[in-house]
């Protein structure tokens, strides 16, 4: 198949502070909104409750009481959305680990598209830095997405392994595949996982066309 190989260049190093200095701020907006809009958000729908419980002791409230009830859904919403923003910017479940991680973003990515997911982990992954996991954890959340928008698979493989000072990401599936080059220039999420893939001093393979699938395959140095 026609492959597309990324490597990293002489800006690795300071694309790798770039990208460290990025989830910084992710992790410390997402602080923020859990701490300071979560707080807010608590009080207002505390409030609201009360509220509806005083109109339903009041006669002839009951538009208004609907209304308050109405409300508090409409807080319950904003919460589940602003826990969505919170887990993209800094995925709470990366801190127990890459294996962990891939594990259950293949279980809700199973239950949420209806492709089957299957991820494969070998042994020495427990070393890794947070960097290294946060980011091979979101380049699989692109591979993914691009996935389930584009590939009209059935089946996605993730393997990861690690030989001495290698690490190695695969992501396979049995979509329609497409053809790299234009992809590569076009979108479709590449350029995030290139960039990632280079912010970690690694490679980024890109095996596909179609009819035949595609293979992402990421090799990043572990030196340790």
């Amino acid at each position: 198949m026609p492959q597309e190989i990324i490597s990293g260049d002489r800006s690795q190093e300071a694309l790798s502070l770039t990208e460290k200095i990025r989830e910084q701020e992710r992790a410390r907006i997402a602080r923020d909104l859990h701490d300071e809009l979560g707080a807010h958000l608590t009080g207002i729908k505390m409030a609201l409750g009360q509220l509806r419980e005083s109109l339903a002791q009041a006669t002839g409230m009951e538009q208004q009481r609907d209304q308050a009830h109405y409300a508090e859904q409409l807080i319950d919403e904003a919460g589940d959305a602003m826990h969505g923003i919170i887990d993209d910017l800094c995925p709470p479940i990366v801190e127990f680990g890459l294996a962990e991680a891939l594990e259950w973003q293949s279980r809700m990515f199973t239950r949420q598209t209806g492709i089957v997911c299957r991820q494969r982990c070998g042994e020495g992954l427990d070393a890794l830095e947070e960097f290294e996991v946060i980011t091979l954890f979101r380049i699989v959340r692109e591979a993914l997405n691009n996935v389930a928008k584009y590939a009209q698979a059935d089946n996605v493989l993730l393997t990861v392994a690690r030989a001495g000072d290698t690490l190695s990401l695969r992501i396979e599936d049995d979509g329609c595949g497409f053809a790299p080059a234009p992809a590569l220039h076009n979108g479709h999420g590449l350029g995030n996982m290139r960039r990632r893939a280079q912010a970690l001093g690694g490679t980024l393979q890109l095996d596909s066309a179609p009819g035949k699938g595609t293979v992402i395959r990421v090799e990043i140095p572990v030196a340790r």
